[in-house]
């Protein structure tokens, strides 16, 4: 059985001033098992959704997968640049509380506005289901851009969100 190296053993000589951080061993960057892969289907995340929602904590290493932000803070490359450690497969997750403006009428809008442009939804939404029963609902976002303050016709970008 191989033992695992000693801190700061087993690393490149390029580190650029950086401390080589040894994952504890036999795990991968999240805390599961070598070998395991955080790729999850819709039922998945509505499933770990509610129980965010219910207990407040999730079990085990997702814990180390979901940040808990509110996303409107935030514009999508610094979101990106802060947390792509964390991405998996293409995708960094995030639990973010939906805010809504009441506007006349009593009508609920959600709030979409965002550092530096606004999301919007692109495409409808489509129905999570679990066999013959709906689960819930899965927007895309895509983020339009400002280019300057009062930026009427902002600039549609490349980056893109499912909200659950």
């Amino acid at each position: 059985m191989a033992e695992p190296p000693p801190d700061g053993e087993g690393g490149s000589s390029n580190n650029k001033g950086k401390e080589k951080v040894v994952p504890e061993y036999g795990k991968n960057r999240h805390g599961m098992p070598v070998g395991y892969y955080f790729v999850p289907k819709d039922l998945q995340l509505l499933a770990i959704l509610k129980c965010k929602l219910v207990h407040g904590d999730l079990p085990g290493a997702l814990n180390d997968v979901f940040e808990q932000i509110r996303i409107l803070d935030f514009h999508p490359a610094l979101l990106h640049r802060t947390y792509v450690e964390k991405e998996e497969d293409g995708y960094i997750y995030f639990f973010s509380t939906r805010e809504f403006v009441t506007k006349a009428g009593n009508k609920k809008r959600p709030v979409r506005v965002a550092n530096g442009g606004t999301w919007k939804a692109s495409g409808g939404s489509k129905t999570v289901r679990s066999k013959k029963l709906n689960v819930g609902q899965k927007l895309t976002m895509v983020f339009y851009e400002r280019r300057f303050d009062g930026d009427k016709s902002p600039v549609k970008t490349n980056w893109g969100m499912h909200e659950y």
